[in-house]
């Protein structure tokens, strides 16, 4: 992530698609968010635009009254702003104030969830089994990425993805 803002004239990327994390990774280079560093919708396929999201859920293993209150204030505006100011977490509540947000970027993606509704779609890789959409250098990512350095070959990239996402729900 950090190469897309480092290389003075040659950075290592142009653009990424990622989430709202990555701020923390930003200010770890000279990089000034908002400026050097901006956001925009991923581009619509048809006539609407989902917005495409990552996410964690969080469980009671057991049902007990402390994990009830645990879950009950994780889900409270007082524990999104606490996790929103320290940066690099989007918040699915919407009483937060995005003031809380450190800053513009991340308040833009705020609202753009916001907004969006019920039109959210989680990405792929948070819909595949780890083997295939969540393992760095296998599967998914490393196809895709192979893809980005080299795409004249469309086909031969489907044809791969789709052949590793056999063998991984096969798994």
């Amino acid at each position: 992530m950090t190469q897309t803002f480092t290389g003075g004239d040659q950075p290592k990327g142009a653009m990424v698609f990622e989430g709202d994390f990555v701020s923390i990774n930003i200010a770890q280079t000279e990089a000034k968010i908002g400026t050097d560093a901006k956001v925009f919708p991923f581009p619509a396929v048809g006539a609407d635009s989902p917005v495409v999201t990552g996410g964690d859920a969080a469980v009671a293993l057991k049902d007990t009254k402390g994990a009830q209150a645990l879950l009950t204030w994780l889900a409270s505006s007082d524990a999104a702003k606490i996790w929103a100011e320290a940066g690099g977490f989007i918040s699915p509540n919407k009483g937060l104030d995005l003031k809380a947000y450190p800053n513009d970027v991340q308040r833009t993606m705020a609202q753009a969830l916001i907004d969006a509704g019920d039109d959210v779609r989680f990405d792929m890789s948070d819909q595949a089994p780890q083997s295939f959409g969540g393992t760095p250098g296998k599967g998914e990512w490393k196809i895709l990425q192979d893809f980005l350095k080299n795409p004249k070959d469309i086909a031969g990239t489907q044809e791969q993805l789709e052949s590793e996402a056999v063998k991984a729900y096969k798994s």
